[in-house]
């Protein structure tokens, strides 16, 4: 009898040792299987990662583009308004500087020869009234010549 239970436990060891190795077995396969099945998502999302930053990379280097294209717009309009301001101030200044210079530099050819024409008339007044004759009333309202003005009371 001891024999049969000695063999009776030999065979329920190794039934459980059986049992505990094939238990072994499928948790290894399951472990494998989830093992792996984790790679493939870890792969996946590796892509989905490396797909977003070029997304992103993209999209930066596009703003940059178009800031850069943005700001050399800008400055193009800046230095035309600039040219554009210091043409309408030139033209100011030059109209508002041109009567003084023109007043600064002498007079004019018609005023010098206007001048001349009132000094050679009161020239020959001044013969006229050398001579002991007197003056008519016609010689002294025609004290200047018809083509100039007479001076006011300041000159």
């Amino acid at each position: 009898m001891a024999k049969k239970k000695a063999a009776r436990r030999k065979v329920e060891s190794s039934s459980v040792v059986s049992r505990i190795q094939s238990g072994l077995k499928r948790m290894q396969r399951d472990a494998e299987t989830v093992l792996s099945r984790a790679r493939k998502e870890a792969v996946r999302l590796s892509h989905e990662q490396k797909r977003t930053l070029d997304r992103v990379v993209s999209e930066a280097r596009r703003l940059r583009s178009d800031f850069e294209k943005s700001a050399k717009r800008t400055s193009k309009d800046l230095e035309s308004r600039s040219k554009r301001l210091l043409s309408r101030l030139e033209k100011e200044v030059e109209k508002r500087i041109e009567p003084v210079v023109s007043r600064l530099v002498g007079p004019s050819r018609q005023e010098v020869q206007n001048l001349a024409r009132r000094v050679h008339h009161l020239e020959q007044l001044v013969k006229q009234q050398s001579h002991p004759e007197t003056p008519t009333a016609s010689t002294q309202s025609s004290l200047f010549p018809p083509d100039t003005d007479a001076p006011s009371a300041g000159e």
